[in-house]
C-alpha cells in the first residue's frame, strides 16, 4: 500500500535514463549473476548523486549462481496463477521449524514491481503465504529524485507449530544516475536505494515471540540493457553503519561453460540466459535428458531441429532478434519455453 510518492526532478530528462516495467524482471527472465566476497566496505555503497560513476571493477568473485523467474504455475507452489517466482534461500530457521526451499513471487504493471507473495516448505509440504499488504519495490516511471513509501505484510500458518508473521515499511528513492563498472564491463544506470524497517514474529504453542524491529538496506543498479539488475547489495545498518550481507552483480560466462550447480529439478527444463544475445543454456534434472530440441520462430517455422545428443548449449549469434519458442522432447515430458533474442 502506497502512502507517499514525491517525484523531483533536477536535471533534463536527456541526462539521465528512465526506466519502466519492461526495463525489470518479469516472468520466464532468467540470468547468470556472480556472488561476490563481502571483503567490501559498506561506506563504498555510499557515493550518489546525478552523474556518479561507480566503479566496482575490483569485485571479487566468489560462487556463480541463477536467477529464474518461473511462472507461478511452475514453481512447487502453483497457487501463484498470476505471479512469477524466484528461490530466494535454501532454508530459513525460526528455531522450533526450518522452512526450505524459499521463494519470492512478484507480479508488476504499468504503476509498481511488487512482492506478492512467498513460498515456504515445511516437512516435505509446500506452503503459500499470500501478502496481505503487497511489497511495492519499485514505482514507475523509474527516474532520478523519485521517492515513494509503502507498506507491507504477510502470514503464514505452520502445520503443529503455530504462525510467523511479517510486516514493515519500506522508503525507496531513486538517488543517483550515471554509469557502474563491475567486472563485467560499464552501463549507463539509475541507482534505487531502499531502506526497510521490518518487525517479525512468531507464535508457538499459544506464545507469541516477537523480533526486535530491524533495518535493512537494498541497493540496485539498474539499466536498459538488463532486466536483472547490474549490481545488487544488501545489508543490514545499525547506528548509520552499512554491513553488507549481499553483493551480486550480473555475469555472463565468457567461455560457454555453464555454471556448475544450475538447480533443476527432474521434470524440469530451463533456458538461461532470457533475453539472451547470442549463447543459450539448457539445465534439466540430472536424471532427465533431451531427446528432441526444436527452435521455432513466431510464424510456427522450425528453424532448427536436433536430435539426441543434444548439447546443453545453443549458439543463437546468427538468429535475428525476436521473440522465439524453444520446444523440447524429454524423458520427464515435452517442454515448450518462449525465449528472446534482444541485439
Amino acid at each position: 500500500m502506497t502512502i507517499l510518492c514525491i517525484s523531483t526532478f533536477f536535471f533534463p530528462v536527456k541526462a539521465q535514463i528512465t526506466l519502466n516495467r519492461d526495463q525489470l524482471p518479469r516472468s520466464g527472465d532468467s540470468a547468470q549473476i556472480m556472488n561476490a566476497q563481502l571483503s567490501i566496505p559498506g561506506t563504498r555503497f555510499a557515493a550518489t548523486g546525478p552523474g556518479t560513476n561507480w566503479d566496482f571493477s575490483d569485485l571479487q568473485a566468489s560462487s556463480p549462481d541463477l536467477v529464474w523467474y518461473r511462472p507461478g504455475i511452475q514453481t512447487p507452489y502453483f497457487l501463484f496463477l498470476n505471479s512469477f517466482g524466484t528461490k530466494v534461500q535454501d532454508s530459513l530457521n525460526l528455531l522450533v521449524v526450518s522452512l526450505q526451499n524459499v521463494f519470492e513471487f512478484y507480479n508488476s504493471n504499468n504503476t509498481r514491481w511488487a512482492a506478492v507473495g512467498r513460498g515456504f516448505t515445511v516437512s516435505g509440504i509446500p506452503i503459500p503465504a499470500f501478502y496481505t499488504d503487497n511489497d511495492e519495490i519499485f514505482f514507475f516511471p523509474l527516474t532520478y529524485g523519485r521517492k515513494d513509501s509503502s507498506t507491507f505484510a504477510y502470514n503464514i500458518s505452520i502445520p503443529t507449530v503455530g504462525e510467523y508473521a511479517s510486516r514493515g515499511g519500506r522508503v525507496t528513492q531513486v538517488d543517483g544516475w550515471g554509469s557502474i563498472t563491475t567486472p563485467q564491463g560499464t552501463l549507463e544506470c539509475l541507482r534505487v536505494k531502499s531502506t526497510l524497517r521490518i518487525l517479525d514474529s512468531l507464535t508457538f504453542q499459544g506464545n507469541t515471540f516477537g523480533v526486535p524491529l530491524r533495518t535493512e538496506i537494498e541497493y540496485y543498479w539498474l539499466s536498459r540493457e538488463e532486466h536483472i539488475p547490474i549490481l545488487k547489495v544488501r545489508g543490514t545498518s545499525f547506528f548509520g553503519l552499512f554491513n553488507p550481507s549481499l553483493v551480486q552483480y550480473r555475469f555472463t560466462l565468457k567461455s560457454g561453460v555453464p555454471p556448475p550447480d544450475v538447480p533443476v529439478a527432474d521434470g524440469d527444463f530451463l533456458l538461461y540466459p532470457n533475453p539472451t544475445d547470442q549463447m543459450l543454456y539448457i539445465a534439466v534434472g540430472r536424471f532427465d535428458q533431451i531427446n528432441r530440441l526444436q527452435f521455432i520462430d513466431q510464424m510456427g517455422r522450425i528453424l532448427r531441429d536436433w536430435a539426441a545428443p543434444v548439447r546443453p548449449i545453443l549458439d543463437l549469434g546468427d538468429v535475428q532478434a525476436g521473440t522465439y519458442t524453444v520446444r523440447a522432447e524429454c524423458s520427464f515430458g515435452t517442454y515448450v519455453r518462449k525465449v528472446v533474442v534482444a541485439r
